[in-house]
């Protein structure tokens, strides 16, 4: 299922035509924040993308209407992604917060929204009613969970809902080749991406990437996708050099499996968002 190609389909809405340039990179996890918002525009953030040749950024938005927005002011680049948190207070007590499962149910019913996410999880939470609550709402509305956690957080999330979509953050929380091998193959036949967020320096220590991962993303191809996580003003201010860095070791492969790491495998991953936009 993760694996199709969205040649045909994306081509019939006229969705794939700008990303199937040479060089084409979608930013597949990032954030905007109410700190953000009050130093960085919703025009400055495209002229970021624009800068580092970036067609499509996810955003996340703490609180989450802050990524509606950005997505109003250019729905060709942003993809929205619900955020659940008004501040990052809200990330160690989430879990906890019976009505939280109401409130997104009401974002939901408005649309528009491409995925729940990100959530931060960890292993002595895998339990929470209110983790379960928002992963079948997700299955439910057709919507990739971003998840930021343990690898027991996937594995409950697919015990709860086989069907969903989940793109995993950072490569996990042990993000070493052997690690995140066993979780791919304990999800063979799961619709599971990983990100490579933030792990940039540990694939590839000053640019160079690493023959273990390079074995990694050419044992599962469609599986992964590039990410920049600009979760702070700060690293938003080094956006460009983020996207430069992720070019760099992305460049060491074959160049068809460049492009599934830059943007095709994000295409899947978002298809049934990016079919339905106009």
């Amino acid at each position: 299922m993760w694996n199709r190609l969205l040649v045909i389909g994306m081509l019939s809405t006229g969705l794939a035509l700008a990303d199937q340039r040479p060089g084409t990179l979608i930013d597949a996890h990032s954030h905007y924040t109410a700190t953000d918002a009050r130093s960085l525009s919703a025009a400055d953030i495209i002229a970021k993308l624009d800068a580092s040749g970036v067609s499509r950024v996810v955003i996340t938005g703490t609180p989450g209407h802050l990524a509606r927005e950005l997505h109003a002011h250019a729905p060709g680049r942003v993809i929205p992604v619900l955020g659940v948190y008004e501040s990052d207070a809200d990330k160690g007590t989430w879990m906890m917060d019976r009505d939280l499962p109401a409130r997104v149910a009401d974002q939901l019913l408005r649309g528009g929204w491409a995925g729940i996410g990100e959530l931060h999880l960890f292993a002595r939470h895998a339990q929470s009613e209110v983790f379960a609550q928002l992963v079948r709402l997700a299955d439910r509305h057709d919507l990739m969970l971003l998840l930021h956690g343990d690898p027991e957080i996937v594995d409950q999330a697919f015990a709860i809902a086989p069907r969903i979509r989940v793109l995993w953050a950072h490569l996990g929380t042990v993000p070493e080749p052997d690690e995140v091998t066993r979780v791919l193959q304990r999800h063979a036949d799961k619709a599971l991406w990983i990100d490579t967020s933030v792990r940039d320096e540990r694939i590839a220590p000053q640019g160079q990437l690493l023959p273990t991962w390079r074995e990694v993303f050419e044992a599962h191809p469609d599986r992964f996708v590039v990410a920049v996580d600009a979760f702070s003003t700060r690293r938003w201010g080094r956006y460009e050099e983020v996207v430069s860095h992720i070019r760099q070791w992305v460049g060491a492969l074959p160049p068809s499996l460049q492009e599934r790491l830059l943007w095709r495998n994000a295409e899947a991953l978002f298809e049934p968002w990016l079919i339905q936009r106009p």
